[in-house]
Formats: structure tokens, C-alpha cells, sequence
């Protein structure tokens, strides 16, 4: 049994918290006090079996963090990483899952050389019903990958420990740079279109959006083949609209951010793809557009 601190108690750090509270010994970190037990709901309703401690709580104690997710939105990344980086084990493992893309040359070369850096990409489903409780939504694949030197040599054990059996159907994979382009033309397709017009994700495969994702999808390929990154057209397609069948009911987490008027993640989707075009001397408008219009709706 691991010692395993979570960063963020959105939707997916509590269906981690859930899952690997039944091998594991787990705390999870908030900014704020907490004072309602964490509650998870897959058939039925149960505590999660979790401690849990302020920031500044682990910030103050004598707090050595060995294995530690964090699993905030990307706009939220490095103001976690910031705080959570002195709080690390020599020897730390360190999970991050977010949407959208960051670059983590930064974080790499602030780690220490035994600290491992692992990406986690996942396409469970889950929906925060309150401050304090999660509701499943689906449950998809779950996809762990090396990103530094130290990651790679321990892929196996991490991946055995943490992933395996307890966060079932869960891979290894050996290319995440590749996995989270994958996952960022899906989201590109699917979170600010469903946004925009408040629809679950399946109504996105009606004749009406098909241009509009088509445009998006071919500027994200044509960016991402710029970066080295082979990403077929038709590939990123129909991932896409794989993902917007097998998850027809649910709403994207975007689409729920302006719903309840919180910062979307917006500038690590489309944004991206934006600021690779500048970077490139490449036009992304409908990209642009996309970003441009998803901020207004925050703003507005």
C-alpha cells in the first residue's frame, strides 16, 4: 500500500481518489478546508475512503509527497506544480491529467533526477454533482506514458502499481507526446462546439457542425505535422466521432465551465493550435474563431 496525494478535487481527481483508495493509502489536497466526506456514485453511492488536508496544511507540516497526481484544469497546471514541487521525494512519482496541451519542458528540467514525470490520459466519464461528490459517467480507456528519463525506467512499476487492476481498462503507452496530440484534436472537435450551443456530445454528428469540425481538425493536423507529429486527417476524424458516439449523452467539461461560468480550458485546445500557427507562420481562422468566442462567453 502506497502513500498517494491528489491535487484538485474536480470530477476526474476524485474518481482517481475512488479508485486507488481501494489498494492505496490516499490524501487529498485542496486550498480549502473541507469539512463533508468526499462521495463517489458508479451503481450506488459510497464514502471515499480518503484523508484529507489544506495546501497550506501540507505546506506548513512536515508533508514528503512519494506518489502524487494532480489533476487540475490546464489554466490551474503550473500554479499546482509551483506549490507542489517543494513538497516532492527525492524519488517522487508525478502524475498529471489534464485536457487541452501544456508544454512541460519546464517542469522536466526542474525535477530532480530520480523524480519521474508521468502523463495520464484518460476517457472515463465523470460529472461533479457537488463540492464534495462524483457521479460516473462512462467508463473508457486510461492511458499512462513516460515523460522524462527517470518515467521511463519505472513504466512498468508505475503502471502495475497504480493502473493496472485498479483503473481498469488502463495501457501503457509508449508514445504520450503522440497520445496527447490524439486527445487534443478530439477535444478540439467535440468541447467548444458543444460549449457554444450547450448539446451533448452526440448531437455533434449532426450535417450541421460537420464543416465547421472539419475545418478545425484539418488546421490541428496541418499544425501537428509541423511539430513532427504524424496525425492524419481522416484519422483525427474519426476519433472524433467515434468519442462523440460512445459518449452521446454526456455533456463535455466545457460545455459544463460555461454553464456554471468558470474559466474554460479553451487556451490549451484551440489555443494551442493558435499559437503553433503564429509560431509556424501557419492561418488557423477557424481556430482563432473558435478561442475568440469561447473567451467572450466566459467574459460576457
Amino acid at each position: 500500500m502506497a502513500r498517494v496525494h491528489i491535487i484538485g478535487a474536480g470530477a476526474i481527481g476524485l474518481t482517481f481518489a475512488n479508485a486507488l483508495s481501494k489498494k492505496h493509502n490516499i490524501t487529498i489536497v485542496s486550498r480549502h478546508k473541507h469539512f463533508s466526506e468526499w462521495r463517489y456514485t458508479q451503481q450506488h453511492t459510497a464514502a471515499i475512503n480518503a484523508n484529507t488536508m489544506t495546501l497550506k496544511q501540507a505546506q506548513s507540516e512536515p508533508t514528503t509527497i512519494e506518489n502524487c497526481f494532480v489533476c487540475v484544469k490546464s489554466y490551474q497546471l503550473l500554479h499546482a506544480l509551483t506549490d507542489v514541487l517543494p513538497l516532492l521525494s527525492d524519488t517522487a512519482s508525478l502524475f498529471i491529467s489534464h485536457n487541452g496541451m501544456s508544454d512541460l519542458t519546464q517542469l522536466t528540467e526542474q525535477l530532480k533526477p530520480r523524480q519521474a514525470l508521468y502523463f495520464v490520459s484518460t476517457a472515463r466519464g465523470a460529472l461533479k454533482l457537488s463540492d464534495n461528490h462524483v457521479k460516473a459517467t462512462g467508463i473508457g480507456d486510461t492511458f499512462v506514458g513516460a515523460c522524462n528519463r527517470c518515467a521511463k525506467n519505472n513504466l512498468t512499476q508505475a503502471y502495475q502499481g497504480f493502473f493496472e487492476t485498479i483503473l481498469p481498462p488502463s495501457y501503457i503507452h509508449n508514445d504520450i507526446n503522440l497520445l496527447r496530440w490524439q486527445k487534443l484534436v478530439v477535444n478540439i472537435a467535440i468541447n467548444p462546439l458543444s460549449a457554444l450551443h450547450q448539446v451533448p456530445n452526440g448531437q455533434l454528428r449532426q450535417p450541421r457542425f460537420a464543416s465547421t469540425i472539419l475545418s478545425l481538425l484539418n488546421e490541428a493536423c496541418t499544425i501537428a505535422k509541423c511539430e513532427g507529429i504524424h496525425l492524419p486527417l481522416s484519422q483525427a476524424l474519426d476519433s472524433a466521432y467515434q468519442v462523440m458516439a460512445r459518449t452521446q449523452h454526456n455533456f463535455s467539461s466545457m460545455a459544463q465551465d460555461v454553464t456554471h461560468n468558470r474559466e474554460t480550458e479553451i487556451n490549451a485546445i484551440c489555443g494551442y493550435i493558435v499559437e503553433l500557427g503564429e509560431k509556424h507562420h501557419i492561418a488557423t481562422p477557424m481556430n482563432t474563431s473558435m478561442l475568440h468566442t469561447i473567451r467572450a462567453l466566459h467574459l460576457a
